[in-house]
């Protein structure tokens, strides 16, 4: 795992789209454009996660307000501890409770989230529809072997 580079642009703008695309099977066919990714993220720290240098996941955090904006890996890459890496490569960036919005719709997100140590704060509806919003309520402890978590 390390932190963007300008040179991950491009192949996170595809994950974007398809990671999107699968979680999100509701939204209709184009519902997700590469561009996206530049305006979802702008202003934020992002992490990647790679594989033979090619990117699978990132994480962006909106760091003054310790929010997790998005978190995406590559359904290809999904299900093999990738998620729960990016989340302990986050840990550094969140000066407080971390918090997140999940879309009501994405329940398998909602029981990852939970399964990490998250919690449902508040209901509430968005332009994308229901969503909750969660915070950690416990420190993150991952299951992963420690030297498989390497931030740069």
């Amino acid at each position: 795992m390390r932190t963007f580079v300008e040179a991950d642009r491009e192949a996170l703008r595809q994950l974007f789209v398809v990671a999107r695309d699968a979680a999100f099977s509701w939204a209709g066919a184009g519902a997700h454009q590469l561009e996206d990714f530049d305006v979802g993220t702008a202003g934020e720290q992002i992490l990647v996660a790679a594989h033979a240098h090619q990117p699978i996941g990132f994480a962006s955090i909106w760091l003054e307000d310790s929010f997790l904006h998005h978190l995406f890996v590559h359904p290809r890459h999904q299900g093999l501890g990738v998620g729960k890496m990016l989340l302990a490569g986050c840990e550094p960036y969140f000066s407080g409770v971390p918090t997140l919005k999940c879309l009501t719709a994405n329940a398998r997100a909602q029981q990852f989230y939970q399964a990490q140590g998250w919690r449902v704060r508040s209901q509430a509806e968005g332009p994308e529809g229901a969503y909750v919003l969660m915070e950690r309520t416990q420190a993150f402890a991952p299951h992963l072997p420690v030297d498989s978590v390497h931030t740069a």
